[in-house]
């Protein structure tokens, strides 16, 4: 079980009316091999207060739980004002294009698609088997290039190189950790790890069973 609920409370704000963020509930055929599909959407949710979010997470791991689901995050801030811009270039091309019935789904897809965050924050993604646990540091099984604490010092020392303050989230996944970070030099980061994912724009894990 991971559950990161109250590391992503700490991350997130509001900062006007419109602020929201979108978080979904998706069932995978790598946890369901009877899934005839590989992802089924079981729900999405756009949170615009703490309020909100507090009130809404027992929900969330009860349908988890259920659904033998896991509930994902994009912790960069949406903004309704924002996307109501795509929305309505959006909407023309699905009418151009004449697959009017798709237009259902349209405003998650671009809520999923465009984020309004002044400070953008970036998901390292880094598998255990890549780098190992906290736990392991110390030990000879993994070099000191490869230890989460080393990933999460170049990380450190990259995101200073911009000037601005480093900011450093470090959530457990299923298969290794999610390093929440401030963009950086992304060409030097994968000099010395090619090996290890940097989203710009993707969900981390809020909760699964």
């Amino acid at each position: 079980m991971v559950n990161n609920i109250k590391k992503i409370r700490e991350m997130i704000s509001f900062e006007d009316e419109f602020d929201f963020y979108f978080l979904q509930i998706l069932k995978r055929r790598k946890d369901n091999p009877d899934l005839k599909r590989d992802m089924v959407v079981i729900a999405n949710y756009h949170i615009d207060s703490f309020e909100q979010y507090d009130s809404l997470m027992p929900h969330i791991i009860n349908l988890c739980d259920a659904e033998n689901a896991r509930a994902y995050f994009r912790v960069n801030r949406r903004n309704y004002k924002h996307l109501s811009y795509h929305m309505l270039k959006r909407v023309v091309d699905v009418i151009a294009s004449g697959m009017v019935k798709s237009l259902k789904g349209s405003f998650d897809s671009v809520t999923g698609q465009y984020h309004s965050d002044k400070d953008k924050k970036w998901v390292v993604d880094a598998d255990a088997d890549v780098v190992g646990g906290f736990e392991d540091i110390g030990d000879d099984v993994f070099d000191d290039r490869h230890n989460p604490r080393e990933v999460q010092r170049v990380i450190h020392d990259l995101q200073k190189e911009t000037k601005k303050d480093p900011l450093i989230y470090i959530l457990p996944t299923k298969n290794g950790f999610h390093f929440i970070t401030r963009p950086f030099n992304l060409k030097k980061f994968k000099e010395r790890y090619p090996d290890i994912t940097v989203h710009k724009d993707n969900p981390t894990i809020l909760y699964c069973p």
